[in-house]
């Protein structure tokens, strides 16, 4: 059930059957040459709205305007600050749980996020008192047993052959398969490689090694592909969705959290 296609007497009616929303969390960025700049946001959303179809939830409109500062060499970036991110999809929690939905489940499926989304779930003590709680599950794009289990390709990390199957599958107007480059564009460049043994980071880690941003052999990827991989993903989002359903505890651990550190 799609937030932004239900009228308001049938989002009243879904408040009161399921107090759980899903945020996908996205991005804008260059997916090489032949992918859209939109296929994270894409793609946690229509997973998102997916799963919900097995375990029903209400799905909010994915957030694009994440953290991608990697990708602004390239054309079609839209690049926020972490501070700006932040104050939004807070925001949108706020807004969210004032409608009434209590449990809300961040979907990430950007690379990039990751440097994010652990700090909603931090400030989200910092902002207490608060009526709502945050869950993030961790089956990303990164579904390492999926990869392993149905991908040709051991080696990957954005526009690679994971990716574009799911694209595949769900979006095939929007893959240009005859647009994709030679593989050795989407091979690592080996720069920096003195830190990166030492486990240093850089705000330049991505782009030192993948500078065209692309990075994967998409050759390989098959709608085929896609459609196991996509089975798997929304069977475990929606079992999560289950799980979050059920779960009366968090809240109450989060009350008496709330009630020691701002009421003592």
């Amino acid at each position: 059930m799609e937030w932004i296609k239900i009228t308001a007497p049938e989002i009243e009616k879904l408040r009161a059957e399921t107090e759980v929303c899903i945020v996908p969390l996205g991005c804008l960025e260059k997916h090489s040459d032949f992918l859209p700049l939109g296929t994270d946001s894409l793609l946690a959303y229509k997973l998102a709205c997916l799963a919900a179809e097995k375990e029903a939830a209400v799905v909010f409109p994915p957030q694009h305007y994440m953290m991608v500062a990697s990708a602004a060499a390239q054309p079609g970036a839209i690049v926020f600050d972490a501070k700006l991110s932040m104050e939004i999809v807070e925001r949108l929690f706020e807004e969210i749980a004032r409608n009434g939905f209590k449990k809300i489940i961040l979907y990430n499926f950007h690379g990039g996020n990751r440097n994010i989304t652990p700090l909603f779930l931090q400030n989200h003590l910092a902002r207490q008192p608060r009526d709502y709680v945050l869950y993030m599950p961790k089956f990303d794009w990164e579904v390492e047993d999926v990869i392993a289990t149905y991908c040709h390709s051991n080696f990957g990390g954005h526009a690679d052959e994971w990716e574009t199957s799911l694209m595949l599958y769900l979006f095939p107007e929007l893959v240009k398969m005859e647009q994709v480059p030679p593989r050795s564009v989407g091979q690592p460049q080996h720069r920096l490689t003195s830190l990166h043994k030492m486990d240093i980071k850089t705000p330049v880690d991505f782009y030192s090694i993948f500078p065209t941003h692309y990075a994967g052999e998409a050759e390989f990827a098959t709608t085929e592909t896609g459609q196991k991989a996509v089975d798997v993903i929304t069977d475990r989002l929606a079992q999560v969705i289950k799980t979050v359903k059920q779960d009366d505890e968090t809240l109450r651990v989060q009350q008496e959290f709330s009630s020691l550190v701002f009421h003592s």
